[in-house]
């Protein structure tokens, strides 16, 4: 009987080390296809995001073009003359208006 205690307990010890080196195994493999997995979804939400942050720069640069014709138009002299005369009631000066003064 002693003997036979003797001959199990070494091989459940080996028996347990081949299981524990089991599990160790599959716990890596485990955590390195989670990790790829992880990787995928952070890359294709990246991407999502870098696509739709150039649709928004494309967004943003038509409106800054927009803009830029806008302000050219509302700052045209002959646009601000007409506004002058027709809203402000406003006329270009007559000779004898103006003053033309000298530098020192």
């Amino acid at each position: 009987m002693a003997a036979n205690k003797a001959q199990k307990t070494p091989g459940s010890k080996k028996g347990s080390g081949g299981t524990l080196r089991v599990v160790l195994i599959v716990a890596g493999i485990t955590l390195v296809a989670l990790f790829f997995v992880w990787t995928r979804v952070q890359n294709t939400r990246l991407r999502r995001e870098g696509s739709r942050l150039k649709a928004r720069e494309q967004e943003v640069l038509a409106e800054n073009n927009r803009l830029k014709l806008e302000w050219a138009r509302l700052v045209s002299p002959k646009r601000l003359e007409d506004l002058g005369k027709e809203k402000y009631n406003l006329s270009r000066p007559r000779p004898e208006q103006v003053i033309v003064l000298t530098e020192p």
